[in-house]
């Protein structure tokens, strides 16, 4: 068992080092419910239920999926994938995003013999620059947004100049990508049931409205 812990300790780092640093400082500052930002882990919970739910419904790779069966450039394939992650990531997180675009993004570059490597790099700045627009885009904006008790306005004013900056960089940089002619095919995916998909919708915006405090995000919840 011990060595089992070890070994898994192993595998995530990370965390490993989290629990050690947490159990120490706990004993110069001990630790109390109110450090707690409950609305936070609350509004994660709720977006991740809904983003799992649309990725069982194949929601998104569908609707990818459709978009990108109209373009057969190299450059524009990229700059479609691009713009795929950097517009998801505002609402279903910068690393979902990741996980759900990249491995599209190596399934069109198997079938195109081209290589992926810095579509991917462009995704991930777009997932990032993108994601940073909205509360809910990643944990550490819902925690500032929660914290300092920011309207919606203000927090997209604060953040669209730099927002606007990394997207027009990122447009320059996938001109890196050759305008090549390229052939592929993705199977067209389709929605596994819409009437459970159009449920999670109105879900999703019901999670929407409790992160920009519209209403109570215990309702959201339950």
């Amino acid at each position: 068992m011990i060595n089992q812990f070890i070994n898994k300790a192993k595998e995530d780092v990370v965390l490993s080092i989290s629990f050690i640093l947490a159990l120490v400082t706990s004993f110069f500052n001990i630790p109390k419910i109110s450090y707690i930002d409950f609305k936070v882990l609350i509004s994660l919970f709720n977006l991740m239920v809904v983003i799992e739910a649309f990725e069982k419904q194949k929601l998104l790779e569908m609707i990818s999926i459709r978009i990108l069966d109209k373009f057969h450039k190299e450059r524009s394939v990229s700059l479609i994938l691009i713009l795929i992650t950097f517009l998801f990531s505002m609402f279903i997180t910068n690393d979902v995003a990741l996980i759900t675009f990249v491995p599209l993004t190596l399934i069109i570059a198997k079938k195109a013999k081209i290589n992926p490597m810095e579509i991917i790099v462009f995704q991930t700045l777009a997932a990032n620059i993108g994601s940073s627009l909205t509360p809910m885009g990643n944990p550490q904006n819902l925690f500032l947004y929660s914290k300092f008790n920011l309207t919606i306005g203000i927090f997209l004013k604060t953040m669209l100049p730099f927002v606007l900056l990394g997207l027009f960089v990122l447009i320059l940089l996938n001109l890196l990508i050759p305008n090549k002619s390229i052939n592929f095919h993705i199977e067209e995916v389709n929605i596994k049931d819409k009437k459970i998909t159009l449920i999670f919708i109105c879900l999703f915006i019901l999670i929407l409205l409790s992160i920009f405090n519209i209403i109570n995000y215990y309702i959201a919840f339950l």
